[in-house]
């Protein structure tokens, strides 16, 4: 690593990998290259490029001070450390056992020849800690902070060098082997940019290892720690009323009660309009959505301080000022959508109904397709179809204006006192910076605009995964339940979503006219689109940056909308510009870049590609349509990640949209 005189070296690092059998005729994957260079750096000839895992790892431990390396997707590169780790006899896991539960040892007690790990319940890679030689080789996810691919990074910091495309077969390459000066070059390229990009971002003094963290860390000094502390007081220790609690099981304290009303976005098909072909239509995006509704310009409040318990229907509480509270109400209700208007209540944690799906009703949907309004429990008893709901007042208004409720029972709430332009000093601040930045700066401003909300609402849930070796000698886990995480405000966190669900939900709803008419088809959180010319859509303002104002993202001739995400518009304009080239804007979660590519082709009848393997050749034998993107499709070259010996390996397999 070289002997710098400093305390601890910031270093940026990539691994490149191949797949190989072993003896045992075992997948197995490892590292034939390691490039790292020091954050900062753009000098080619400064990048160190090892030849195998157990050089890197060698460097890393016989360095002379504390390192911090970021890899760009840890959950990869990451997988290989573990790997070495978990096989190598000198390297002991840092962590307690007592009664069958792990404990990780606190960094400062951990011994030397020790290493411990953050891997979340989901799977998310957030470090990787060593102890060596009484020095700390601690390694980060980059992902986490810049949270766009390499090539992307590149295009958006204008950073000087660019990832480069490379043409390599894996199984060509093994540890310790051949290096050509072009791979070199494509190998160095990825840790510059990266090196580039992260000095950036550090040079403005943030430390966190999240985004999120960061954007938190940074509100908290524009605001003050004692006014942080004032209005984000820890909901987890205010109890809830008991006559509230025993209709409401596992709600316990104000943070159980409010969390049961946080939602994301609205993503919503409107019924009726799936699978059908629609020419003519608009695109609209809301300018920076979560900070428009969080700004003061929008007269939106936010909920501060500790709430005030109710039981049964709501009362007027003694408030300062009872016009400027914001509430949260549980009700349980039955309720049917009016006529003409669209969905806005989802449940996510009841066997009857779908938690992906805006309901219309409250009634059971059976196996014989018949809605029902009573149900058999498990003690034979029958009941009515009531939901239980928790609702932001937001969430609870708008219920009410799009819905008809009937046989309702209060079973309580609380409301807090509010104020207006929380967020104002933080979001100004971070506008400026976008709208007077270029390259890099502008796309930090974008990342803390946009990731502050999200951290507000986080819950406590530190629950952590612990590596072994399976049989197969490839990597697996257990997982070991825990709640250590500090929280913020999930009030505030849960009212943000709410007004911005609001603000979509009005939008789509100025241009509903009925499913067998033009106007609104679909939305997703921040954007509209309508089978409708620009100067059809009504309710918008438009305006390519203002805050609550819409950009006219895009115009298209061709469309079809299968379901939620997953749509595709033949785009011939953006930013109401005609485009050169017009193109197949495909959607499709979990479809893949390749998979996107291929079905693109297929649409224009190509029937070649840049190697073709023999099933994508054969999947571009046959010609499509917009009418062949719907559920039962298949498309080859998905790529998942597996667990083998060594590491993770990409491996090949079919989309099927279900």
């Amino acid at each position: 690593m070289g002997q710098m005189n400093k305390t601890t070296i910031n270093l940026v690092a990539d691994f490149e990998t191949t797949v190989s059998e072993n003896t045992d005729t075992q997948t197995k994957t490892e590292v034939w290259s390691a490039a790292y260079t020091e954050i900062g750096n753009t000098d080619p000839d400064k990048v160190t490029v090892l030849k195998s895992i157990n050089a890197f790892m060698y460097a890393l431990t016989t360095s002379l001070f504390d390192l911090k390396i970021y890899f760009h997707n840890l959950q990869f590169d990451g997988s290989f450390i573990l790997n070495y780790l978990l096989n190598s006899k000198n390297w002991k896991q840092a962590f307690d056992v007592v009664n069958g539960e792990y404990f990780p040892i606190p960094e400062k007690e951990m011994k030397n020849w020790t290493y411990k790990y953050v891997i979340s319940a989901l799977g998310e890679w957030y470090s990787i800690t060593l102890r060596v030689n009484n020095h700390y080789i601690r390694i980060y996810d980059s992902l986490k902070l810049l949270p766009l691919s390499v090539a992307k990074i590149g295009e958006a910091f204008k950073t000087t060098h660019r990832k480069l495309e490379m043409d390599y077969v894996g199984d060509n390459h093994k540890p310790n082997g051949e290096i050509t000066e072009e791979e070199m070059s494509y190998i160095k390229n990825d840790v510059l940019v990266m090196s580039e990009a992260l000095k950036i971002f550090f040079e403005q003094g943030h430390k966190g290892t999240t985004i999120g963290s960061c954007c938190l860390k940074d509100f908290k000094a524009k605001i003050t720690e004692t006014n942080f502390k004032e209005y984000f007081p820890d909901l987890s220790q205010i109890e809830v009323p008991d006559e509230i609690k025993e209709h409401l099981p596992n709600v316990l304290t104000a943070d159980d009660f409010i969390r049961k009303s946080y939602k994301g976005g609205w993503c919503y098909l409107a019924r009726g309009k799936e699978n059908k072909i629609y020419n003519n239509g608009t695109t609209a995006d809301v300018n920076s959505l979560y900070p428009s509704v969080m700004h003061s310009i929008s007269g939106n409040r936010y909920p501060v301080g500790k709430p005030q318990f109710w039981v049964g229907e709501k009362p007027v509480l003694p408030l300062a000022d009872p016009e400027k509270e914001f509430y949260f109400i549980a009700i349980r209700t039955e309720f049917k959508l009016k006529r003409g208007y669209l969905p806005t209540i989802q449940v996510k944690t009841n066997p009857f109904y779908k938690a992906t799906e805006w309901l219309e009703r409250s009634d059971i949907l059976t196996k014989s397709g018949e809605y029902v309004n009573t149900y058999t429990d498990e003690n034979g008893e029958t009941k009515r179809s009531q939901i239980t709901l928790v609702l932001s007042g937001v969430d609870y208004e708008l219920m009410k204006e799009h819905y008809t409720l009937y046989n309702t029972e209060y079973i309580g709430g609380c409301t807090f006192a509010t104020e207006l332009g929380l967020f104002d000093d933080y979001i100004n601040e971070w506008r400026k910076v976008k709208e007077r930045s270029k390259d890099g700066m502008r796309s930090i401003a974008k990342l803390f605009l946009n990731n502050l909300y999200g951290k507000l609402a986080s819950n406590d849930d530190s629950t952590f995964k612990i590596a072994y070796l399976n049989d197969n000698k490839a990597l697996a886990f257990t997982t070991q339940e825990a709640h250590e995480k500090k929280l913020v405000s999930v009030a505030c966190g849960a009212a943000v979503t709410s007004y911005a669900r609001r603000f979509t939900i009005t939008a789509a709803q100025a241009n509903y006219y009925g499913k067998n008419k033009s106007g609104f088809i679909y939305a997703d959180t921040d954007s509209i689109h309508c089978d409708l010319a620009p100067d059809e859509i009504k309710g918008i303002n438009v305006d390519d940056n203002e805050f609550l104002k819409w950009k006219l993202e895009s115009y298209w001739d061709k469309a079809i909308f299968t379901r939620q995400k997953t749509y595709i518009e033949h785009v011939y304009a953006e930013n109401q510009q005609t485009i050169e080239n017009p193109y197949y804007e495909i959607k499709a979660a979990g479809m893949g870049k390749r998979c996107k590519e291929l079905f693109n082709c297929s649409l224009q009848g190509k029937t070649e590609i840049d190697k073709m393997t023999p099933e994508e050749e054969e999947f571009l034998k046959t010609k499509r349509t917009m009418k062949d993107f719907k559920v039962g499709l298949k498309v080859p070259s998905k790529l998942i990640a597996k667990q083998v010996e060594g590491g993770t390996l990409l491996c090949t397999t079919t989309f099927e949209m279900h």
